[in-house]
């Protein structure tokens, strides 16, 4: 479902590759969703959580530039 940590996991990997693709908007729109799943699924200090905050903090300064 929409809220499942799986979904999360999916729409994560999602934004790596559109980072990769070099579409940083859409691998940062994308990770805040994935991050919005797994805090409130997992809560903020699970592992899963923290990977997807740390994800986003480098994609969003990088979009800084």
């Amino acid at each position: 479902g929409p809220t499942h940590p799986d979904t999360a996991s999916s729409l994560n990997n999602l934004a790596i590759l559109s980072y990769y693709e070099g579409d940083k908007a859409e691998a940062a729109r994308l990770m805040r969703q994935a991050l919005t799943i797994r805090g409130a699924a997992l809560g903020a200090n699970h592992p899963d959580s923290q990977s997807s905050r740390r994800s986003l903090d480098v994609i969003e300064a990088e979009l800084k530039g």
